[in-house]
């Protein structure tokens, strides 16, 4: 290919997106899809807070981590392994449920 090639396939390049973007945008943002949501405040007392750094006293978090707990110890039962597991993990949910 030769110099002047490559200046073609540039100016096409460049005509293409300058066609493409616009065009992409008409499609993508036509605001026909109905109102927008908005954001949760923390204030709000209704929902989980997931982002909250405090998920710790979530009581959502607390009870699937009473569901693992219980599993891992039912698991250490009926097999004998992860017994270990099992008991630091019933030990640090009764730290989380102490701290409250």
């Amino acid at each position: 290919m030769t110099t002047r090639d490559f200046a073609k396939l540039g100016l096409a390049l460049l005509l293409g997106a300058a066609i493409a973007f616009p065009a992409g945008m008409m499609v993508a943002g036509s605001g026909s899809d109905g109102p927008r949501r908005t954001a949760v405040r923390d204030s709000d007392p209704v929902g989980r807070q997931m982002f909250s750094p405090s998920v710790r006293n979530d009581p959502w978090f607390l009870e699937r981590q009473r569901d693992g707990v219980a599993a891992l110890e039912a698991y250490c039962t009926r097999t004998g392994e992860s017994c270990p597991e099992a008991r630091a993990a019933r030990q640090r949910l009764t730290e989380l449920e102490a701290a409250d």
